[in-house]
């Protein structure tokens, strides 16, 4: 859970107990934490793996190497949603960074890296064309760069605040003029496998965000599908 204290506690949010915390248009709310099914999806199965891999891979490194994750945590601080700049320990760093290199298929490092200037990541229109079977991303993005692509099962009508419902489909790559995402890497198809064949009017969500090789990621920029 992620607290912020004031006088006694001034915004919320995540899991405590039984319950769970949240912010959103109306102001805070708390509700009771329902108990989620396990289904034991080859995703959840791979975020387990990651999750074990890294935290034994921690363990293997020489006191060198960890010292090198603990020198490096100012360097890779980062801003929470409450807008205040926090930073990871060196053993969260190297889980971080390493578990979104693997997203795009890269080897573990076990020695912290230099931050590198991230990519820029804008989604402004999400297009289904059905009668085509295709799915373009326009936006801004950074020339003929490989994106990870995200998006949402059909959501019931009028639901907006979506982050949780978001699941990785794969990675696409922007054309050269750095303003779509689609022509290259059949986006359709990755949306299909993982959601099933969509229909106009459904309430879906797409986004992208990179992944840079030191492991840093940008924020996820989404937007609602329109249809043709």
């Amino acid at each position: 859970m992620l607290v912020k204290w004031g006088s006694i506690i001034v915004k919320g949010t995540g899991k405590l107990g039984g319950h769970v915390f949240s912010t959103g248009r109306s102001g805070a709310s708390v509700h009771t934490r329902a108990k989620a099914r396990n289904p034991q999806t080859k995703y959840q199965m791979q975020i387990r793996s990651r999750f074990t891999q890294f935290t034994q891979g921690w363990r293997d490194l020489t006191d060198t190497q960890r010292e090198s994750w603990y020198d490096a945590e100012s360097s890779f601080s980062r801003t929470n949603r409450f807008g205040d700049v926090v930073t990871l320990s060196g053993k969260n760093l190297y889980e971080s960074l390493n578990t979104q290199r693997a997203v795009i298929v890269l080897p573990p490092l076990s020695i912290a890296p230099m931050p590198i200037l991230l990519e820029p990541n804008v989604v402004t229109e999400v297009r289904f064309r059905l009668s085509e079977f295709k799915l373009f991303i326009n936006g801004i993005f950074g020339d003929e760069k490989v994106y990870v692509i995200v998006g949402t099962k059909p959501l019931s009508q009028g639901t907006k605040f979506v982050q949780s419902n978001l699941r990785i489909l794969g990675f696409g790559l922007s054309i050269p003029a750095g303003d779509n995402i689609g022509t290259y890497f059949d986006t359709y198809d990755m949306y299909v496998a993982r959601f099933g064949v969509p229909t106009v009017g459904q309430n879906i969500f797409i986004g992208t965000y990179f992944i840079n090789e030191s492991g840093q990621r940008t924020p996820v920029s989404i937007q609602s599908a329109i249809y043709d």
